[in-house]
């Protein structure tokens, strides 16, 4: 008796950490939205795969909030920038729109918008177009699976002089290494998968020395990264990311999902508190300013979509009033900046 009562308790701590496929049913739809915080300084070695595994990373520092709100591709900014896109999302805090093409292979990233920023050499509001596109989520993927994927993009920086070429190119190797529950700060999900993925990137600089549109080699360069993901079922999916070194051993920085769903404002750990009140709110929702940021700082509203719908300079200040009768009924998300960075939600009910 007493061997058969150890099985069965062995038997239910194994169903507890099940090995699970990701599918189609669990690639982001339009629709979708979730909030994802950064632990910019976390610095581990990576934890072990295989199966049943108990993976615990509750001790990760929410340094950084960001929405991402995936939508249908048609009628956003730079669609024609990414011929083929079926989903989009926009990623306020990078100030990056993405392009998504979602099939029976997983999702695929196809490029990305950068506005209202400085590009790479300099360059403002640069499209990066994959092709092929990079994988983003692999499926079907299970542990044991493998898949191997090229993308590609080339990005001509003619605001420069002289004019330059890059051409990047990435081999990636995904193993679903590992499965059982991961916890994060937030949560506990009992039924994951860890997909590692190896990227070997080749990129090559040419150049036209005339501006005429005739590029020459110029040099070439190879690097290696990695990084490690937990995926459950269900939507949003990816629920830890971590980013490691060439090797695949040493961990230098995580994202991970702040728990959809959740209302109130939620400060961020290691800074001072930011009260926002009432919220929800209907009327009026007063932000008390931190002390560092009365001098002046910027206040961004974003809808739950990842649009920009307010932009005020605040000085001299240590309350502001922000009118929310005239925002739909929703979830929003606002961003506070100056010499620091607050990222909270509030939700308005009329």
């Amino acid at each position: 008796m007493k061997k058969l009562l150890t099985l069965f308790l062995l038997s239910i701590a194994f169903i507890s950490k099940a090995q699970i496929t990701i599918t189609t049913a669990d690639l982001p739809t339009a629709g979708s939205n979730f909030i994802t915080a950064s632990d910019t300084l976390y610095s581990s070695i990576i934890s072990p795969g295989g199966a049943a595994q108990v993976w615990n990373y509750s001790q990760l520092v929410n340094h950084l909030q960001d929405t991402l709100a995936f939508q249908s591709a048609a009628g956003t900014p730079y669609l024609s920038s990414f011929p083929g896109a079926t989903l989009a999302a926009n990623s306020p805090l990078d100030s990056v729109w993405a392009y998504f093409i979602s099939n029976s292979n997983g999702l695929y990233l196809k490029g990305a918008y950068t506005y209202s920023v400085a590009g790479i050499g300099g360059a403002s509001n640069v499209a990066l177009v994959y092709n092929p596109a990079q994988i983003y989520i692999p499926t079907p993927f299970s542990y044991g699976s493998s898949r191997n994927e090229v993308s590609r993009f080339q990005l001509d920086l003619t605001s420069m002089s002289p004019h330059i070429r890059l051409i990047h190119r990435t081999e990636t190797a995904l193993t679903g290494d590992g499965y059982g529950s991961v916890t994060t700060p937030y949560a506990t999900y009992s039924n994951t998968i860890r997909i590692k993925s190896v990227d070997l990137s080749y990129d090559s600089i040419y150049v036209d020395l005339l501006g005429i549109g005739f590029y020459t080699f110029a040099q070439a360069s190879q690097s290696q990264s990695s990084s490690y993901k937990w995926y459950k079922n269900g939507n949003p999916s990816l629920v830890l990311s971590l980013n490691s070194d060439s090797l695949a051993v040493n961990v230098t920085g995580a994202d991970f999902l702040f728990v959809p769903g959740a209302t109130g404002i939620n400060t961020l750990a290691g800074q001072e508190v930011i009260k926002a009140y009432p919220n929800p709110a209907s009327d009026i929702l007063v932000v008390d300013i931190p002390k560092e940021l009365k001098s002046e700082s910027t206040l961004q509203i974003y809808n739950n979509a990842g649009q920009l719908v307010n932009s005020v300079t605040i000085s001299d200040i240590d309350r502001y009033m922000l009118d929310v009768k005239q925002y739909p009924a929703g979830l929003y998300s606002f961003i506070l900046t100056g010499s620091k960075t607050y990222s909270s939600r509030f939700v308005v009910q009329h």
